[in-house]
């Protein structure tokens, strides 16, 4: 079977714009295949190997079934950084590159070295693109999922990256012996009743990363900020990402921990997703 034939199969089967498709489609060939698609221009009758025509079916079903594509290639760009990623770990979002951003961006005359942790870090992505970002951030990555610190010291190999990673449970009472300039957490934030409004092929991400428990959507943050009581360095900083529908039950559980200063941001959408908290 041909390239072009191939293609057109994803576009009659997709139920998307062409030009999306087509997006899709190169992106099976060139990551999952190692084929150019610029094949698909200069050499339309190009036979497609046995071998790779099955890969691009299979995942062609796969799609079909709103299966991310990202685990099927097994890599999500992040920060100009690609990450592997699998079904043990969130997917990247772009949300999440403003919050690496802004630590980026308060830090860029940091002088000395700041102590990091990245709590309930999922693939590293966080810590790992601030450690490769600023050299004066030394980056610990947590997380309670082995499966997720075994894709969070993958991609610190790959990446070639200098980031430490320990098993860390936020729901357990042994004390932490390490004391950090800098917390960062993007946690499971989304309440039980968003499942519905929330994408379909979302249903493959780990619901440990995304769910917190039932009837306690803050559980999480309240948990960060214990830890940060006992475990965060005078005058230090907690960056977080947030669920902009519990804002205000946020800001009531922040005030029991009497912060110095609270600082809001919006995200590219527009809502209320980022908080710096400074204690």
């Amino acid at each position: 079977m041909s390239i072009l034939e191939l293609r057109n199969i994803y576009r009659d089967r997709l139920n998307v714009s062409n030009q999306e498709c087509d997006y899709i489609y190169k992106v099976i060939l060139e990551d999952l295949c190692y084929i150019d698609p610029i094949k698909i221009a200069l050499d339309p009758n190009f036979i497609v190997p046995e071998n790779s025509k099955k890969l691009i079916l299979d995942s062609l079903n796969r799609i079909c079934d709103n299966y991310p594509l990202d685990y099927i290639i097994s890599k999500k760009n992040f920060y100009g950084y690609d990450f592997f990623v699998n079904e043990g770990v969130l997917i990247p979002r772009p949300e999440t590159e403003e919050l690496v951003k802004w630590i980026l961006e308060n830090n860029k005359n940091l002088k000395g070295t700041k102590k990091v942790i990245d709590l309930c870090s999922g693939s590293g992505c966080i810590g790992i693109v601030i450690s490769k970002e600023n050299n004066n951030m030394d980056v610990t990555l947590s997380d309670v999922s082995e499966k997720a610190l075994e894709v969070c010291n993958r991609n610190k190999i790959n990446l070639n990256s200098n980031v430490k990673s320990i098993k860390l449970d936020l729901n357990s009472k042994l004390q932490h012996p390490k004391k950090y300039d800098l917390i960062v957490s993007n946690p499971p934030y989304l309440s039980t009743k968003e499942a519905h409004k929330i994408g379909k092929n979302v249903k493959y991400e780990p619901e440990i990363a995304l769910f917190a428990p039932i009837n306690k959507p803050l559980h999480f943050y309240e948990k960060i900020f214990e830890f940060a009581s006992t475990n965060l360095n005078k005058n230090g900083e907690i960056y977080l990402e947030i669920n902009p529908i519990f804002i205000e039950d946020f800001s009531q559980l922040l005030s029991r921990f009497n912060p110095n200063d609270v600082n809001f941001r919006d995200d590219f959408r527009g809502k209320k997703r980022l908080v710096k908290v400074l204690f």
